[in-house]
């Protein structure tokens, strides 16, 4: 079956429940926490205090202007300082060293008794110079796990992927490997593009794809399949078979998932099966929900210990000898706000 209007409304490893508009969530996602500004002396804000909660709990955070942050300070129940040495990715409980423009903490695992908090104003790329955020917005968000975790994508397809897509399949097989039940709210197009990032950090060609869709709920997650990826190195351009912004994702420019169709480069070859694409878009969107690879090509890893090279969080998914996920990944996957009952 390929993409039709049909979809727009279809329910996905569940019964067909109606149709749901493209209009934001009448309900307010995101709760304001606190406003900081940056001191101009020290570049740290004042320490924000988080409320504890036997709920799920996640924190949004965004630089003011726009800009480049990272913690400074996170404070445990019984007053312990969780992040060692901020500057070093390693010691950052979040897994990334640097927000950029704005990001999403889950607070999880080391995080979980987490009181206060505060940040520090950082260049985004040391390289340049640029204006520093002099404030930092808060909001936070508080849910139940639920029983049967599912969610919402939104397709954004290009017309090379779209004409042969099978969009009811392709959900089935995404929720398969990261067992989830997987809605599929609304189907949207965008151009076979070709996407160039001038680094790693520049998402503003894939925020750009995004800006003239439609309104969508906040916990919808955009699934772009389609354009060609290319991202800048000092060695040329690298074609990328998908990308995910940021880990986790869910704030900030180009808050999305992104896969390229797989004859990129190579037009006379097909566009790639269904169950390949599946596979690229389950990968991406395990990196949305918190997942990194368990191994890099420097021989890095994850800081799950169950994980290993064979699943679907293979650095060249495709080529990964498992499906599905560890009991390590799915509970860190199931940590985030996005994930919902449906």
């Amino acid at each position: 079956m390929k993409t039709s209007s049909a979809f727009f409304c279809a329910v996905i490893v569940a019964a067909i429940a109606g149709c749901d508009s493209e209009q934001a969530d009448e309900q307010q996602f995101w709760t304001p926490l606190a406003s900081v500004t940056v001191d101009s002396g020290s570049g740290t804000t004042s320490a924000v205090e988080v409320p504890l909660d036997n709920l799920r709990r996640a924190l949004k955070v965004s630089a003011q202007p726009q800009g480049c942050l990272r913690v400074s300070s996170a404070i445990n129940i019984a007053g312990e300082q969780l992040i060692a040495t901020p500057a070093v990715s390693d010691a950052n409980i979040w897994r990334t060293a640097k927000l950029h423009q704005a990001g999403l903490l889950v607070l999880e695992g080391a995080a979980a008794e987490l009181t206060h908090i505060s940040f520090d104003a950082v260049a985004c790329d040391a390289s340049t110079g640029g204006t520093l955020p002099t404030g930092v917005m808060v909001e936070s968000h508080l849910s139940v796990q639920p029983t049967h975790p599912g969610l919402k994508l939104r397709l954004v397809l290009s017309p090379a992927i779209s004409a042969e897509l099978d969009t009811e399949l392709l959900a089935q097989l995404i929720g398969v490997e990261l067992q989830l039940d997987i809605t599929i709210a609304a189907v949207q197009a965008t151009a076979d593009s070709e996407v160039v990032m001038q680094h790693q950090a520049d998402f503003s060609s894939l925020a750009a794809i995004l800006a003239v869709l439609p309104t969508k709920a906040q916990d919808t997650i955009d699934l772009v399949i389609g354009p060609c990826l290319l991202q800048q190195t000092p060695f040329g351009r690298q074609q990328l078979a998908g990308f995910t912004p940021r880990i986790p994702g869910g704030a900030g420019p180009a808050d999305g998932v992104f896969v390229a169709r797989t004859n990129c480069g190579f037009a006379a070859a097909p566009a790639g099966s269904v169950n390949e694409i599946a596979r690229l878009a389950a990968h991406e969107i395990g990196h949305y929900l918190g997942l990194s690879h368990p191994e890099e090509a420097d021989g890095s890893k994850d800081d799950l210990a169950s994980t290993n090279s064979h699943n679907l969080m293979h650095r060249v998914p495709l080529a990964a000898t498992a499906s599905g996920l560890t009991f390590e990944q799915r509970e860190r996957i199931l940590a985030h706000p996005f994930v919902t009952a449906l």
